[in-house]
């Protein structure tokens, strides 16, 4: 990984159908990011099994920083909430959330993996008002705001984008390592 070769995990930037192939070019070559983005338009359960593969033939088997923008972050989120054991970290740069979903907020409160926020300001009163509801409805979330950067803050800054997920990368492996591995209880 050429920007920081301590992290242990892999980078997965998740693709939504409308992003271009290119979209995260540059994460790509700042962090040994690998593109993913589904075949067609899945539910989210055949959407859930295609990440899955898509990890397990990029990433090794996982788990994987998830890097997503716009409308791939509730995907990514999701990710988060039903296969935790694939996820260090999801890193979600100017999120489109439904935030009238009843829904959406319920997958906040499921999600337990770091989460950073990254989010574009052109100017002083711009709405970060989505990403405010990712940062703080999920259990470990944290907000960036990158001040005179248009969206998507990932295309528009990818240098300062990479510097904040590149060190928030590493604080999220350095935690899941404190964590204990979970035992398996022998049933008779």
């Amino acid at each position: 990984m050429p920007v920081d070769d301590e992290l242990a995990a892999g980078v997965l930037c998740l693709r939504s159908g409308s992003d271009p192939a290119d979209w995260f070019l540059d994460q790509v070559h700042a962090l040994g990011a690998v593109e993913w983005g589904p075949d067609g338009d899945p539910d989210h359960e055949t959407w859930l099994a295609q990440a899955a593969e898509a990890i397990s033939r990029q990433a090794d088997g996982g788990p994987v920083h998830v890097l997503a923008s716009g409308t791939a972050v509730p995907r990514a989120l999701l990710l988060a909430a039903r296969r935790p054991e694939l996820v260090v970290s999801v890193l979600a740069a100017d999120p489109e959330v439904d935030e009238a979903d009843p829904a959406y907020w319920e997958l906040l409160r499921q999600v337990h993996s770091p989460t950073l926020v990254v989010v574009a300001a052109p100017r002083p009163d711009t709405d970060t008002s989505q990403a405010q509801t990712v940062a703080g409805g999920v259990a470990n979330g944290v907000m960036v705001i990158v001040d005179g950067t248009a969206a998507p803050v990932h295309r528009s800054n990818p240098r300062s984008f990479a510097e904040w997920v590149t060190a928030f990368m590493s604080i999220a492996e350095g935690l899941s390592s404190l964590v204990p591995p979970a035992r398996e209880e022998a049933h008779a």
